[in-house]
């Protein structure tokens, strides 16, 4: 009886922290985050499947994001920015045409490169400023090589 009792313990903590680990996250009470959405072309071309990334300058506000599909994005206001000044990063891993091996798997996959230079990315000179205004908020870049 005295084994039951600790195994039945056991199994109540074990299912406790499952309850308490799984609860939902506290709702966000920062500074107003904004929707923003935009289009992204590069030298013409559309961008098949991307990501853009929103850097606050401050380095208070909200870093924000998402992935482009054919060009377009579209941030809604729970993941958006605040109302500053961020860098942009637009990043597009482009097929190249060839297959490679997976190095975990072995799998034969398209093989991806990197095309939008640094200077749109990791060392962006891209900056915008988010109003709070969805008809101002609106990006539109055409990046050129």
């Amino acid at each position: 009886m005295n084994q039951v009792n600790v195994v039945v313990r056991a199994l109540l903590i074990v299912l406790l922290a499952g309850v308490w680990g799984c609860g939902s996250q506290a709702e966000y009470s920062g500074a107003k985050r904004f929707p923003v959405s935009g289009t992204v072309t590069f030298g013409g071309e559309s961008i098949s499947s991307g990501m853009i990334s929103l850097i606050p300058e401050d380095g208070k506000s909200n870093p924000s994001g998402g992935p482009i599909e054919d060009s377009a994005f579209t941030i809604p206001a729970a993941k958006g920015p605040n109302k500053a000044t961020y860098r942009v990063a637009v990043y597009w891993h482009k097929p190249t045409g060839k297959k490679i091996k997976d190095a975990d798997t072995g799998a034969e996959i398209d093989e991806v490169k990197q095309v939008i230079p640094a200077r749109f990315n990791g060392a962006t000179e891209l900056s915008v400023v988010i109003t709070g205004d969805p008809e101002e908020d609106v990006i539109e870049l055409d990046l050129e090589e």
